[in-house]
């Protein structure tokens, strides 16, 4: 295993007039309760004894930062504030007010990511490949909000301590008070669906050393909403919003092909490939016109506790379904082959497991209440 230096979790590089951040920003921890109150953040890994959960302060839940990378999000943090007491007063919200959610649902999804890479001295041997910064607004991404009834003060993460976090953290949960927010984000999860281009081909290129490359041949898009529109279940009686992005980065982008009138006309900033917002209504996907104002409070509501375990299990589900796409590996060895298969299987169903106890746990609590 390789210890990583500390980093800034926004830049990746050695932190410049060290600050802070709070990946869970002090804002929402004071909305949700005593700011100094303790939670567990997982399981301590680093140390080999799987049975030592780790426990402080949600006010301590730092991680390095440069001074400048942390203010330059103060704006994000601003706007995302407004928004959540929007829907705290059951007001309606833009289609940019939730861009800049899904930019502030990247960057919390990837800090945790990072931030647990960090406290777990890279027990999984991950060297990041992106932080914060190039990682906002890369991929398709999606919010599913679902609501508890009575609400209940409380901040909860879901999804962030399983291993196949570790290796794709593209899916998690973000319990704020009465709200269930699962956010999902994954390279092309919906471009095809949504009529947009999208890969046509995706191979692993041989390797050396255990950092692969992925190849990516995109085509055209079908310039329409295709129906079944996800090729997986949401899972949940939710809100449902959906963005496609297409800025570049990680991956590299053909130009031409997302240079078309479809897909400038579903966008919000086409100059800097950030797709329009849709959400679901009855069995159809729509576009959010950009001046319209959005419902984002969900009229059906479930019992907290049923809730909690819904979501979790939710979770854990759309992360085994994102770590199973796999790009062709034929081109790989047969060592590289069977031991990506290793990491894939061990790392799969061990998600399983955790799903089996939430599920036990689930049937004895509704067994328990018939009682």
């Amino acid at each position: 295993m390789e210890a990583l230096a500390k980093y800034c979790i926004f830049c990746g590089e050695q932190p410049e007039e060290k600050t802070k951040e709070h990946v869970l920003p002090h804002w929402l921890i004071a909305l949700t309760g005593d700011p100094k109150r303790k939670a567990f953040f997982g399981i301590s890994m680093s140390n080999g004894n799987s049975s030592t959960q780790r426990e402080f302060s949600f006010d301590a839940f730092t991680f390095p930062a440069c001074s400048k990378c942390n203010h330059d999000y103060s704006d994000l943090e601003k706007n995302t504030k407004q928004t959540f007491e929007k829907m705290f007063n059951h007001e309606k919200v833009s289609p940019h007010d939730l861009s800049l959610l899904l930019d502030w649902f990247d960057k919390v999804r990837t800090g945790l990511w990072l931030g647990f890479n960090q406290l777990n001295q890279n027990v999984a041997n991950i060297k990041p490949k992106f932080h914060i910064t190039t990682r906002l607004g890369q991929y398709d991404r999606a919010l599913f909000v679902a609501k508890a009834d009575p609400a209940k003060n409380k901040l909860l993460t879901m999804g962030i301590s399983p291993f196949v976090f570790e290796f794709n953290p593209s899916a998690f949960t973000l319990a704020v008070n009465g709200f269930y927010f699962t956010n999902i984000s994954y390279n092309f999860l919906f471009s095809k669906e949504i009529g947009f281009p999208y890969p046509r081909k995706s191979w692993v290129q041989p390797y050396e050393v255990y950092e692969s490359t992925t190849n990516i041949n995109i085509g055209p898009g079908k310039n329409k909403v295709a129906r079944p529109f996800l090729q997986f279940p949401v899972g949940l009686n939710c809100l449902e919003f959906y963005q496609p992005m297409f800025k570049g980065g990680l991956f590299d982008r053909i130009a031409k092909e997302y240079d078309c009138e479809y897909v400038r006309q579903n966008s919000l900033d086409f100059e800097k490939g950030v797709g329009a917002i849709f959400r679901r209504v009855g069995t159809k996907i729509i576009r959010c016109l950009n001046n319209e104002e959005v419902e984002i409070v969900p009229h059906e509501s479930y019992q907290d506790q049923t809730l909690y375990y819904k979501a979790a299990i939710n979770t854990l589900k759309w992360q085994n379904y994102l770590f199973s796409i796999r790009a062709d590996e034929s081109l790989l060895t047969k060592e590289q082959q069977e031991f990506r298969d290793q990491i894939f299987s061990t790392v799969i169903q061990s998600n399983r497991v955790y799903m089996k106890k939430l599920d036990q746990e689930f049937n004895e609590l509704k067994n328990s209440k018939r009682k």
